[in-house]
């Protein structure tokens, strides 16, 4: 007998409407699960953009290395890294690193299998003068035009920030700072920044803001280098020397430029050591590099640059940086400002030392400090070492050592860069890594390691 249909109970619709809100919710997580797992991956320019090992930096002060290293997890090369470390310690470590000032790079390329000296020291003018023109953003630029991958922007955005909200200072800075209080107590703009209201200097940790310098990096990041040399920004920075007794002129400005040279080379096994490329006839840096497989630092340094010069133990105002990338390439820089904190003197509205103009700068022949080594295996295209040696002839002595102890004695980083003979790190410093199986076969063989008498930072791979 046939029976009509009756409805469900409402208990009975209440459950199945229990039970699709609970698939539709299933669904919803599966949906956004899958979406997850088929993200995209960082591109170019993205943090994270390097899967596994991407290189790896020291510098002088940690905070520049960890910019550094961003930039080659970003997929950067090793000149993005420098260029990006430079900004940002001309905000955490003007002692030795300042738009103000100058330096000089080596860089190893892996696509064209060459090494470059890259000289942008600070110059005298034409007519002298007590103040020097500076060359590090034209350096800087040069650099990341040539070599560089990512846009401009990223690289100097980090030390914009940095400035403008404030940065905890490091070690690094505060044990350089102290010593120089009553330098920086000469300048009434300095002072403010870097001493307290009882004069004196800020410690570790105490935060530093310079919204000067801040606005600055900001017309560097948007309008790039030419506001410096020929600008607004050139004729700020030429009244400030001009108070100083200084004799540039904005035609000093426009006219510099940074030069790239060749390097000298030394072979090493299957290795090629690079020198910069900047004096007539057998630098002094290669004269060390031959004498130290004979003779300790301490007598090698006396053979070959003046003992005046090496007993001066000042703070010469100089800061190293060594990077190397996942492509195979790798950068070498010391930057200097002539003295710590340049002259001590901040140029009003723009929060930038300038560097005096010393005999070092005054061009023609070589001194052979500062020192910055890359060394290469041209077979594979690679880079194997690098070091940079800041402070005088003791910082170059201390990144011959380093590398003669890594390339030809054998020795590890570590071993090598406790060397016996080498002076304080107030002389002199050196930061480097070494590779001795190439940079491409990643963290395996590859050690970074900033020099244990400073308090930089070394910083690589995946943290």
């Amino acid at each position: 007998m046939y029976r009509k249909p009756t409805a469900p109970s409402a208990k009975l619709s209440q459950t199945r409407s229990v039970i699709r809100r609970r698939q539709r919710a299933g669904l919803g997580v599966l949906l956004l699960t899958l979406a997850a797992c088929t993200a995209p991956p960082p591109k170019v320019g993205e943090i994270g953009a390097v899967a596994g090992f991407l290189g790896g930096t020291v510098a002088g002060e940690p905070r520049a290395a960890l910019v550094a290293r961003d930039m080659l997890s970003a997929g950067g090369t090793a000149a993005d890294a420098a260029t990006a470390a430079f900004f940002t310690m001309t905000v955490t470590y003007p002692v030795a690193v300042g738009l103000g000032g100058g330096g000089i790079c080596l860089y190893y390329d892996h696509r064209s299998n060459k090494a470059e000296t890259l000289d942008f020291r600070a110059r005298p003018p034409a007519a002298g003068g007590t103040v020097a023109v500076p060359g590090a953003l034209r350096g800087m630029a040069l650099l990341h035009s040539r070599y560089g991958r990512l846009p401009w922007g990223q690289l100097v955005a980090p030390s914009e920030t940095l400035a403008r909200f404030g940065h905890n200072i490091s070690r690094a800075l505060a044990k350089r700072l102290t010593p120089q209080a009553e330098k920086l107590r000469a300048d009434v703009t300095a002072a403010k920044l870097f001493l307290r209201a009882d004069g004196r200097p800020l410690a570790e940790s105490e935060n530093l803001v310079q919204v000067e310098l801040a606005s600055i990096l900001t017309r560097i990041r948007t309008r790039g280098l030419s506001d410096l040399y020929g600008g607004v920004m050139g004729r700020q920075w030429l009244a400030a020397a001009t108070s100083l007794g200084g004799k540039a002129t904005i035609e000093d400005l426009r006219r510099y430029r940074a030069d790239w040279r060749k390097t000298e080379r030394r072979e090493i096994g299957n290795a090629i050591l690079h020198f910069p490329g900047l004096a007539l006839g057998e630098s002094p840096a290669l004269k060390l590099s031959r004498l130290l497989n004979s003779a300790s630092v301490g007598a090698a340094a006396a053979q070959v640059f003046g003992g005046a010069d090496l007993a001066r133990t000042e703070d010469r105002g100089e800061a190293g940086i060594v990077v190397g990338d996942s492509f195979g390439s790798a950068a070498a820089c010391v930057f200097q400002m002539n003295g710590a904190f340049g002259n001590g003197v901040v140029a009003p509205n723009m929060g930038v030392f300038l560097s005096p103009n010393i005999a070092e700068a005054q061009g023609g022949g070589w001194s052979g400090y500062p020192l910055p080594l890359v060394a290469a295996n041209e077979h594979v295209q690679e880079a194997v070492l690098a070091t940079a040696g800041a402070g005088g002839p003791a910082g170059a002595a201390a990144a011959i050592a380093v590398t003669v102890a890594a390339m030809i004695d054998g020795k590890s980083l570590a071993q090598a860069m406790l060397v016996p003979g080498r002076k304080s790190a107030e002389a002199g410093s050196v930061q480097a890594f070494s590779c001795p199986k190439g940079i491409r076969t990643g963290a395996g063989s590859c050690k970074f390691a900033a020099d244990p008498q400073a308090f930089g930072l070394a910083a690589f791979d995946k943290f």
